[in-house]
């Protein structure tokens, strides 16, 4: 029988822009460290988890990460004064994680017809961290985190960047490879958090937008045109430097 999860550490508050806006709350917390041969654990007594999505996992790493993610929102949720209990995660077509009642007896409890529209969520990990944010003024949000001190293979550019996005990369890596590498992890997590926003995931090809010195993004996909808030910065976590991109939903024509 797999022993039940068990948190590698605390829920931490995430320092967030002023440009996040104030009704945009973010935590983190560190994920388990592994082996491949591991057992998954068992994650029935973690909050916000899909049953059915857990059975599918092959690994121990993904399940760690999983539950880290979803232990992190539980706690964000109660602090801003939901219960997980009444909540669940469902996933639309392109994987966009929502957050909806579990029943009708839920959404009494947290105040009936008129009670607080639910938050906005966005999930993510890397690299032995989970984060998790929330939006209260009906805002999509995307958040995404990769670490900086990793090496990374020059060839990433073509599969993430084109036109002057590529260009300027290009140089960069050409001046200084350490340079370039640390803005193409930059580039790439603002990409992700875009692509969270619009709630499409990788249906939006990464090199089919651009980020370069980009406050507002624009991109069109499938008929329709996006337009986000984008931010970069940098959090050292545990005494690790991580390149963070969040981006906000602004308009869909």
């Amino acid at each position: 029988m797999s022993k039940p999860w068990i948190p590698a550490g605390v829920i931490s508050p995430l320092p967030l822009p002023a440009a996040c806006g104030n009704r945009v709350y973010a935590v983190w917390t560190p994920v388990n460290q592994v082996e491949a041969t591991d057992p998954i654990p068992d994650l029935s007594a973690v909050p916000l988890v899909d049953a059915f999505e857990v059975s599918t996992f092959a690994v121990p790493k993904r399940a760690h990460e999983h539950a880290a993610g979803r232990y992190a929102l539980a706690t964000l949720l109660r602090d801003i004064g939901f219960d997980p209990k009444d909540l669940r995660i469902v996933r639309d077509e392109h994987r966009k994680p929502s957050l909806v009642w579990c029943d009708d007896e839920a959404r009494i409890r947290a105040g009936g017809p008129h009670s607080p529209n639910l938050p906005n969520i966005t999930l993510g990990h890397s690299n032995h961290i989970a984060i998790a944010a929330v939006s209260t003024d009906g805002s999509l949000i995307g958040l995404d985190a990769e670490p900086l001190d990793l090496k990374r293979p020059r060839n990433l550019l073509s599969m993430m960047v084109s036109g002057e996005e590529f260009e300027y990369l290009d140089q960069l890596w050409d001046i200084d490879a350490h340079i370039g590498m640390q803005e193409t992890v930059r580039t790439w997590v603002v990409k992700e958090a875009v692509q969270k926003a619009c709630g499409l995931g990788m249906y939006v090809p990464p090199q089919s937008f651009s980020v370069l010195n980009c406050e507002e993004v624009v991109l069109s996909h499938d008929g329709h045109g996006y337009r986000l808030q984008a931010n970069h910065w940098r959090e050292l976590l545990d005494g690790r430097p991580y390149a963070f991109g969040f981006a906000r939903l602004l308009e869909v024509v």
